[in-house]
């Protein structure tokens, strides 16, 4: 019995154990091929597929590169073509104009259309002066072939054999073309510029802009047109009116014939000593009549009391002093309300530095000033800022 048990023992177990060992070795198998990473064939798979879809996009992304190449390289070829007709074109411009080409005038803003016109209509104007000059002058040159023939027709005719031969007339010296008459112009096209701040009224400012705009001699502001006084008017920075107000025309007419400047009106003839006496009391009862002479401390203080009837002398008198030589010119003595560039100097110069305003505040009195002195169509800088420091409350400070 015992040996019967021992037998079943040994020959039961053994084959269970292999049986163990061999599903532990299937159990490993199946488990390894499962391991992310495994180069097992569904692995392997998996990387192929990967590197097929790399390799595809790589190949997209080449073809995208050389189709942008083909772009640029096709808008360069664009860019060459464009620039050889535009200079093709600005040379064959400039073989087929009539006439020296015109600096543009200044260059107008789209917002300044009138300006523009301005500038326009100088332009055609030169041109048309300048067609008008080139016709005259080849009106007095003789043509060469009329030459020709009479020098054939001369030789035609027999010589005397025993006479002397005439003394040849001398050709009459050619007439000067004319100057033409124009206003506006490239620049000093006939000798050097004349000194148009001789004219009463024209500073080194408005001889700046009135050589900016192509008016560089007395004669083009003598043949100016009352339109032509509106049309220079319109273009530099000058009060309208002003023009005629201050006789440039009769003055750049005197001048251009060679008169004295400042001395185009006729002088008063001579009085005897008793007419004389008689036009000093006068012009004095006239002086004294009509008020303090302009420029005076009186006059100052009398204009300051128009707007505010308590003006004090003494400030009056400061603010004058502090004004200094700005006082002493016409352009300069006057504040212009419709001119933002002088409003933006009394805002940044007076208001800033001697009232100590900011911008805001100083902006909002200079209106209120001109408002204030809106009846007054030449506004003295004295007044406006006398009107200042007292609606600031600093008169005190010009004491």
């Amino acid at each position: 019995m015992e040996n019967i048990l021992a037998y079943v023992t040994c020959f039961g177990i053994i084959p269970l154990l292999l049986a163990g060992l061999l599903g532990l070795f299937l159990g490993w198998l199946l488990f390894r091929s499962k391991v992310k990473g495994d180069l097992s064939i569904e692995g392997e798979g998996a990387l192929r597929s990967e590197a097929d879809s790399l390799r595809a996009r790589v190949r997209d992304l080449e073809g995208n590169v050389t189709s942008r190449d083909g772009e640029i390289s096709g808008l360069k070829a664009k860019l060459a073509a464009g620039a050889a007709a535009a200079a093709g074109a600005a040379a064959l411009a400039s073989k087929t104009s009539a006439a020296p080409a015109v600096s543009a005038a200044p260059t107008a803003s789209a917002d300044d259309a009138e300006d523009a016109s301005y500038a326009l209509e100088w332009r055609n104007r030169y041109l048309a002066a300048r067609v008008k000059y080139l016709e005259g002058k080849l009106v007095d040159t003789p043509a060469p072939k009329k030459k020709a023939a009479k020098a054939k027709a001369k030789t035609a005719v027999v010589a005397k054999p025993k006479t002397k031969p005439k003394a040849k007339k001398k050709a009459p010296a050619k007439k000067a073309a004319p100057k033409p008459k124009v206003l506006y112009t490239d620049g000093p096209t006939d000798g050097a510029p004349d000194d148009l701040k001789l004219i009463k009224g024209i500073g080194p400012k408005f001889e700046g802009d009135l050589n900016g705009k192509g008016i560089y001699y007395f004669r083009q502001i003598a043949a100016w047109k009352a339109a032509d006084v509106k049309m220079v008017e319109g273009v530099i920075d000058s009060i309208p009116g002003r023009i005629k107000r201050d006789e440039w025309v009769p003055q750049a007419r005197g001048l251009a014939k060679g008169a004295k400047p400042r001395a185009m009106k006729a002088k008063p003839s001579i009085k005897t000593s008793a007419s004389k006496s008689k036009t000093t009391k006068t012009t004095a009862k006239s002086k004294a009549a009509s008020g303090p002479q302009k420029g005076s401390a009186e006059w100052y203080v009398a204009d300051a009391r128009r707007h505010h009837k308590a003006a004090d002398k003494d400030v009056v008198a400061g603010i004058v002093k502090y004004c200094g030589i700005s006082l002493r010119s016409r352009d300069t003595s006057l504040v212009a309300c419709s001119d933002q560039k002088e409003k933006d100097t009394v805002i940044k110069g007076f208001c800033a530095k001697k009232l100590g305003q900011d911008a805001d505040a100083a902006k909002a009195a200079v209106e209120a000033v001109c408002q204030q002195m809106k009846g007054d169509r030449f506004k003295n800088r004295a007044t406006f800022y006398y009107l200042l420091a007292k609606n600031a409350g600093k008169l005190s400070s010009f004491k």
